[in-house]
């Protein structure tokens, strides 16, 4: 059993994006699935938006194939309703072919024709961030409503490298009532919990889900209302709940198109059988609208993550800056519109909604579940890097409009320079600010606070006649600070942060380097504490998966131990050392890749940490990086953050050795001293 710490969901958000009924275009009246055995069969097309091709191929060919072959099926098929997801990809049959888009509007409102899948596309599940998927939820659905008169109340993911703790309940707070993959037949480390039952998230809420559904590229080939199997499960499940019923996907993949003209007629065959199951082709959430709340209380549970072994652990490291990027973008669009919001108030500046709307969509749709992970072929790359630095110009420029114009109601008096601190987090911070400046002749600058004080304030690089000025400051939450730049004789304020040859120390922290380049101490001066048993390394190990290179991860090397270690000459300099910060880069070169890492305390608030920045020119094959941290708190167990909570999970798990997490990871010693 997983242990958690719960956050909350934000309820305005949740109430932002609750979906509402949809029950409309096509949906038919709730059937009684206490009686009988009941099998909705859901016609599904997948199609990787990129993969082993790029958005040519798949705009020219694959798209059109989807309309045009699913349109001739619903036309001479009458109970055929084809579902196909991610509202991007219906914008680009909007704006390529519009002739052939109007076809899937009128079928779609005849309900022979589903959006189904509630998200801009069928995106990775465990590197976006809480917000984006619930972004998913909010434009895909609301698009769909817009464009089609309809949405769905389900979120599929058929296809993906596995699934968070935190997905059910980022799903039930956006008013969701189910979810349905496939994928978990690819060695889940938590096996097939069930075929349909309850998924349950950190804070207790859950999520009906159809977790064994069946290959999306299924194929009928026989009278489903008379199969001994599909009755089986469904006499399973209807026996622990009172609803006998069951989810089957069939249908193609993974180029889009239709399902086989012989499936469908099958299907056909199957609705009008005269076996025990009844047969129902149907829109993608009609299963899950139609329990009741009785059924869904008595379904089977299942409460913690469903990660794919070897999937999973590979995705979450291929293409390693396309996951930075994406990051990237996740921040500073949350900076983006928080100062946004406090622009329109204040100075009463029109939201950028269009503007938002448009980068936000871009980031969306490289989440796509071979894109983020790393899955997809070097030309679909150049297209996801487009999108990020489109996306990356349009936060940013939303950013430093929002941020002028608050500053335009702000009192930034100064007797030296005004410096406006914008703080896009939810809490109150003291941190580290770089800020570039004409360079004083003769003198030297120094900050001021809000209350007129100096604050510590030390000089960084010096370029084309600017130098870099860095100082502290504490800013509220979301909110801004102005400081004083002024210049001086003298620094006014004693530096308690300094970098002497291999050794970095601040209030809080001394940090050594050892000869070989590697941190060999971290010692916790306020605990009393050293943090590491043994030097810091960066080590190489092997990585030639049986199948699937670009993202998977076998267990048989990830046990083995590391076969190198970044270990060449290394040349140790001390780069900054003031009354801010303190640090020492460490440049060497191993195995053919280069290595620069930059190892910082800093003074006031921002000294509660030891930053490692690391800059890599990786060229080193069938080889993973991994930056090993030898504790003193050892523990076999380690707790990871997610998008919503955090899960605890073993260290070194033979189906759990590559796992994700956002933003920390916390050991915790049996006397509870903890590093995270």
């Amino acid at each position: 059993m997983t242990s958690t710490r719960t956050l909350a969901v934000a309820a305005s958000m949740a109430a932002l994006i609750t979906v509402g009924s949809a029950q409309s275009n096509g949906a038919k009246q709730k059937r009684d699935l206490s009686k009988g055995n009941t099998l909705y069969a859901v016609p599904y097309s997948h199609l990787d938006t990129q993969w082993r091709w790029a958005y040519p191929q798949v705009i020219r060919e694959y798209l059109w194939n989807t309309m045009h072959d699913n349109l001739a099926l619903i036309d001479k098929y009458p109970h055929y309703v084809f579902n196909f997801s991610g509202s991007r990809r219906y914008e680009m049959m909007q704006e390529y072919y519009p002739e052939e888009y109007a076809k899937v509007v009128a079928a779609t409102k005849a309900g022979r024709w589903f959006p189904a899948g509630s998200s801009v596309d069928e995106g990775d599940a465990n590197v976006p961030s809480g917000e984006a998927i619930i972004r998913h939820v909010l434009y895909g659905n609301n698009w769909f409503r817009k464009n089609l008169g309809v949405a769905s109340q389900e979120f599929m993911l058929p296809d993906c490298f596995g699934f968070p703790y935190a997905l059910p309940t980022l799903l039930k707070h956006c008013g969701l009532d189910g979810f349905s993959t496939q994928k978990l037949t690819w060695r889940s480390a938590a096996g097939i919990p069930f075929k349909v039952g309850n998924w349950e998230g950190p804070d207790g809420q859950s999520i009906v889900a159809a977790l064994d559904p069946g290959a999306y590229t299924g194929v009928v080939t026989g009278d489903l209302s008379t199969n001994t199997s599909w009755l089986a499960r469904i006499q399973n499940t209807g026996k622990q709940s009172g609803a006998y019923v069951d989810y089957h996907y069939y249908g193609t993949g993974d180029q889009g198109g239709a399902p086989r003209e012989s499936s469908v007629e099958w299907i056909e065959k199957s609705i009008a059988g005269t076996g025990p199951i009844t047969v129902v082709s149907t829109r993608a959430d009609e299963m899950f609208t139609t329990l009741t709340a009785e059924q869904k209380a008595k379904l089977p549970k299942y409460k913690g993550e469903l990660l794919l072994i070897e999937h999973s652990a590979g995705s979450v490291t291929s293409q390693a800056y396309m996951k930075r990027w994406n990051r990237k973008n996740e921040l500073l669009a949350d900076a983006a519109e928080r100062a946004s919001v406090a622009a329109n108030l204040w100075a009463q500046t029109p939201y950028p909604y269009e503007r938002l709307y448009t980068a936000w969509d871009l980031t969306l749709g490289s989440q796509m579940h071979d894109m983020l992970p790393g899955t997809s072929l070097p030309k679909a790359y150049e297209f996801c890097y487009n999108d990020e630095l489109l996306s990356l110009k349009m936060f940013g420029s939303v950013t430093e409009d929002a941020v002028g114009a608050a500053t335009s109601q702000m009192d930034t008096t100064a007797k030296g320079t005004a410096v406006v601190v914008y703080n896009p987090l939810s809490i109150a911070r003291e941190d580290v600010v770089e800020a570039w400046l004409p360079h004083p002749s003769y003198r030297v600058f120094q900050a001021y606070g809000p209350d007129g004080k100096p604050v510590a304030t030390q000089y960084g690089d010096v370029r084309g006649g600017k130098v870099q000025v860095l100082f502290l400051a504490k800013v509220p939450p979301s909110g801004f600070a102005t400081y004083d730049i002024r210049t001086t004789n003298r620094p006014l304020v004693k530096s308690t942060v300094a970098a002497i040859d291999r050794t970095i120390e601040s209030p809080r922290f001394r940090v050594q380097i050892n000869e070989a380049g590697d941190i060999a101490s971290i010692y916790d001066k306020v605990n009393k504490r050293e943090a590491l048993k043994s030097p810091t390394r960066l080590d190489f190990q092997h990585h030639n998966p049986r199948e699937f290179p670009a993202w998977n991860m076998d267990w048989s090397d990830a046990q083995k131990p590391p076969y190198a270690k970044v270990d060449g000459a290394p040349k140790i300099r001390v780069v900054e050392s003031g009354a801010v910060r303190a640090t020492i880069e460490v440049e060497r070169e191993a195995q053919g890749s280069k290595f620069v890492q930059r190892i910082s305390v800093s003074a006031g608030g921002a000294g509660d940490r030891v930053e490692v920045s690391n800059v890599i020119d990786w060229a080193t094959k069938e080889s993973a990086l991994k930056a090993a941290f030898p504790l003193t708190t050892e523990n076999p167990k380690a707790t990871y953050d997610l998008q919503v909570g955090a899960i605890e999970r073993g260290v070194n798990d033979p189906k759990k050795y590559e796992v994700p997490q956002h933003q920390w990871f916390d050991q915790t010693s049996a006397d509870d001293i903890a590093v995270a």
